[in-house]
C-alpha cells in the first residue's frame, strides 16, 4: 500500500490526487463552453445538391471560398449564431485583387457571376449533415451537402 500505515502522508497524496484531477475538470469544462460559445456552425465544405457551387467555411467566421469549377474566389461573410442568419458580403476590391493574383486564369467578370449567386443574406439550418440556405427577400432555397 502507498506509505504504509503512514496517514499524513497519504492525507497529503490524497489532496494531491484531487485537487489536480480537479483542476483538469476545470479546464475540460471550460474547453467545451469557450467551443460551444464560439465555435463557427457552418466550418467545413458543403457542396450544393447540383454539385455546381462549393463553399467552404474556415475556422475565422469572417469568411468564405465559393468554388464553381475551376473558379474560386474568397469573401468577406458573417455568421449570426443567435438569430442563425448568415450575410455574404462581396467586395470589388477582393474581386479584383484575386483576379490580378490569378495571372489571369480568372476574369473579374467570372468571379462576380459566381459571387452573384452566393451573395446575399440567408437564414441557415443544419441537421446532420445538410445544410439549407433560405433567402430571406424572395424565400429562395439551396441545400448543400458537408462533405
Amino acid at each position: 500500500m502507498i506509505y504504509e500505515n503512514n496517514e499524513e502522508k497519504r492525507s497529503t497524496l490524497w489532496r494531491t490526487v484531487l485537487t489536480v484531477s480537479s483542476v483538469l475538470i476545470v479546464i475540460i469544462a471550460v474547453f467545451f463552453i469557450v467551443k460551444l460559445f464560439t465555435d463557427n456552425p457552418l466550418e467545413g465544405t458543403w457542396v450544393s445538391d447540383e454539385g455546381d457551387i462549393t463553399l467552404t467555411f474556415t475556422d475565422e467566421r469572417d469568411s468564405v471560398s465559393v468554388q464553381s469549377g475551376s473558379v474560386s474566389v474568397t469573401t468577406e461573410c458573417s455568421v449570426d449564431k443567435s438569430t442563425k442568419v448568415l450575410t455574404v458580403h462581396v467586395s470589388d476590391e477582393l474581386i479584383k485583387e484575386q483576379a490580378e493574383n490569378s495571372d489571369g486564369d480568372v476574369t473579374e467578370t467570372q468571379l462576380r457571376d459566381l459571387l452573384d449567386d452566393i451573395e446575399g443574406t440567408y437564414e441557415y439550418n443544419i441537421e446532420n449533415t445538410t445544410l439549407t440556405l433560405t433567402e430571406r427577400e424572395y424565400g429562395n432555397q439551396m441545400v448543400f451537402e458537408k462533405n
